[in-house]
């Protein structure tokens, strides 16, 4: 609706030599009030603009990225118009297994508002729980923004099989290894900070980069489900173990295998000792990959419980330290022989049952 229209008048001629030019001279004037109503319009309901693969700008409307699809819905803010709706393409070798892409329906998404904790670098995504920071002089930030689709969906896929979710949104960054804390480190969770970091060159393993982003994100639904203290002098056997066995699928996707148990029974056959204290040259994930072998069987045997337990009865992040004997009834070196065993399949009881 409009106010204060003026009613344009022309004098009075004759008809014979008027009627022309005023009927022009209307015509006019009516295609100018048409032209007024449509940009009007067109400023009150604007047209929705699809962006491919764009990065979100850390000053625009924030945009949220639901774990069931790869489009990033705007979510309105008071003081900030909505942000065009952006849809991430999902690079074709890092599609996501069918289980992960069509997660249960009993497993419920949890949105969590606002933002996560400030990094350095530029904010390029958020998620439905993750905002996504990317650095100078590692992946691109397009490389970034299409990974997060799939960030979210293995961790809605790491909440179902370990049974907690984020309650708490966590910012993850990627940056170049030379801000690695130490060297050869590709991932570090700063849980109480609710933070964590990745560290690649330009032109790396995107597939790699992935699966450390999750087992790094893993670390922070154990600090969800156990609390700070606890998480601070855990058995390190319970806690990268634990964290591995939770990353799961985009892991063992990476190795070829189907379980925990078989990807201990490639190491095993390629030359490597079923060893819970395997010595540091034969590397962290070797180490992590058996630990998390080892966390599969005792859940198995013994039950989530039983592993709830021992996490929480560690007394230092010295491997052993968890009061395995008092807990299981078996000591560390007992249950290490009871894994080996159900690693060759034969394995028949729990021990000491």
């Amino acid at each position: 609706m409009f106010t204060n229209i003026t009613i344009i008048t022309f004098p009075r001629r004759s008809a014979a030599t008027v009627r022309p030019a005023t009927t022009h001279r209307i015509r006019r004037v009516l295609a100018s009030i048409v032209l007024f109503v449509m940009l009007c319009g067109l400023i009150n309901h604007p047209p929705t603009v699809a962006l491919a693969g764009a990065p979100i700008p850390a000053s625009s409307g924030r945009a949220f990225l639901p774990s069931s699809s790869t489009t990033i819905n705007p979510a309105p803010l008071a003081s900030v118009p909505q942000a065009p709706v952006i849809e991430l393409a999902i690079l074709p070798e890092l599609r996501l297994p069918d289980a992960v892409r069509r997660p249960p329906a009993a497993v419920a998404s949890l949105f969590i508002a606002g933002d996560g904790p400030a990094m350095r670098g530029t904010r390029i995504a958020q998620t439905d729980r993750i905002d996504l920071y990317v650095g100078l002089h590692t992946l691109t930030p397009e490389e970034v923004t299409a990974l997060a689709p799939q960030i979210e969906a293995y961790l809605q896929a790491s909440e179902a099989r370990f049974g907690t979710q984020l309650s708490e949104r966590v910012s993850l960054a990627v940056y170049r290894p030379a801000l690695a804390p130490s060297r050869g480190t590709r991932g570090i969770a700063y849980t109480a900070e609710r933070r964590a970091e990745i560290y690649y060159h330009p032109g790396e393993d995107l597939d790699s980069a992935l699966a450390v982003a999750v087992h790094e994100l893993a670390h922070h639904l154990q600090f969800a489900r156990y609390g700070e203290e606890i998480q601070r002098r855990t058995d390190t056997i319970l806690l990268e173990g634990q964290a591995t066995w939770i990353t799961g699928d985009v892991w063992l996707q990476r190795i070829g295998a189907a379980s925990w148990r078989e990807r201990a029974q490639q190491l095993r056959d390629s030359g490597v000792p079923l060893r819970l204290l395997l010595p540091r040259a034969y590397g962290a994930n070797t180490r992590y990959e058996l630990w998390a072998s080892f966390i599969d069987f005792l859940i198995e045997h013994y039950g989530m419980d039983t592993v709830d337990q021992l996490y929480r009865s560690g007394m230092s992040r010295e491997p052993g330290s968890a009061a395995y004997q008092a807990i299981t009834g078996s000591s560390l070196d007992e249950l290490a022989d009871a894994w080996r065993a159900w690693v060759d399949g034969t394995y028949s009881q729990v021990p000491n049952d």
